[in-house]
């Protein structure tokens, strides 16, 4: 499995190099596979597992991109990012941000993007649709 990540990976641009992801899932596979991804694209990773742990991680450490799952127990992942927006530019609040989703449905993809993700992942995912997505992302910020 590690030499298809390396496989697909191998010719991903230098500017991922050092770039600072969150990762927010309550799904320890899910945490695990991307931390993986991104640190084979010389990312620095972080992980949280809640919505009140990301929001630490956020003010201490302050990532270029946030990947969050969209429903999470208590406090759910739009609430992340509603926090997030709400912030002042200088304090976070245009972070680049990405759900991942199992819910295949319009209405998903419609309240994701109203809250302030910018883009919206159904899990199954394609290593090479998360690594773009979030080049995409990077490059318009």
């Amino acid at each position: 499995m590690l030499m298809l990540f390396e496989q697909t990976l191998q010719n991903q641009p230098s500017f991922l190099d050092g770039l600072r992801v969150l990762v927010v899932s309550n799904n320890d596979d899910c945490l695990w596979l991307v931390r993986v991804i991104f640190e084979e694209c010389f990312a620095k990773t972080k992980m949280a597992r809640s919505v009140d742990n990301a929001i630490q991680v956020i003010e201490e450490w302050r990532p270029d991109v946030i990947i969050s799952e969209s429903r999470l127990p208590k406090k759910d992942g739009y609430s992340l990012i509603r926090f997030i927006r709400n912030k002042e530019a200088k304090e976070g609040g245009f972070i680049p941000a990405v759900a991942i989703t199992s819910y295949m449905c319009p209405e998903e993809f419609n309240t994701a993007t109203d809250a302030g993700f910018q883009e919206v992942i159904y899990i199954p995912f394609e290593i090479d649709t998360l690594v773009a997505v979030i080049t995409q992302l990077i490059r318009v910020t």
